[in-house]
């Protein structure tokens, strides 16, 4: 019975990497995932990072989650240098890698990045630049645009105080 993925960047620790075949207590498991997590991390490149997690390793499988389709494909053309780079590092018993999508790590970054959305400010230029837009736009769009250029105006006043 496969368990549900779950997010492990909660700890961190300095003990060293080992995968014995007994089974692993749970807190020994997590630091074992942590860790190949870092060593995925040093093979990939940075801009992946916020995007890619290793979730689990079981029965000698790596789980790897992105967070959408498009790192998976990404991914999946590394997939050989990182069978490569696992194998001979850390895990010689490593048969292959699983890689999952995993929508919770977009919701993270999301939500990780929205308080740097919320400090945004608007310019009076800006908010010009809309209203020119919604002279010359018809319909939904101009309804949209409508809307956003009072948003802008609130956000600004809201700043000015």
């Amino acid at each position: 019975m496969l368990k549900k993925p779950y997010i492990i960047n909660f700890l961190s620790c300095n003990t060293s990497l080992e995968y014995r075949d007994i089974s692993l207590s749970f807190k020994e498991k997590i630091i074992f995932l942590i860790k190949i997590n870092n060593l995925l991390y040093k093979i990939i490149p940075k801009k992946l990072h916020p995007y890619c997690q290793v979730i689990n390793f079981r029965n000698n499988l790596l789980i790897i989650g992105v967070s959408d389709v498009s790192w998976k494909f990404y991914l999946d053309n590394l997939h050989t240098k990182l069978m490569v780079k696992l194998r001979s590092n850390v895990l010689p018993s490593l048969s292959n890698i699983i890689i999952k999508i995993s929508p919770n790590l977009l919701l993270n970054n999301i939500s990780m990045s929205y308080n740097k959305i919320t400090q945004v400010t608007f310019t009076s230029k800006s908010i010009n630049t809309i209203n020119t837009l919604v002279n010359t736009s018809h319909g939904t769009c101009k309804n949209s645009l409508k809307k956003l250029a009072k948003i802008m105006l609130l956000n600004l006043m809201y700043h000015k105080l």
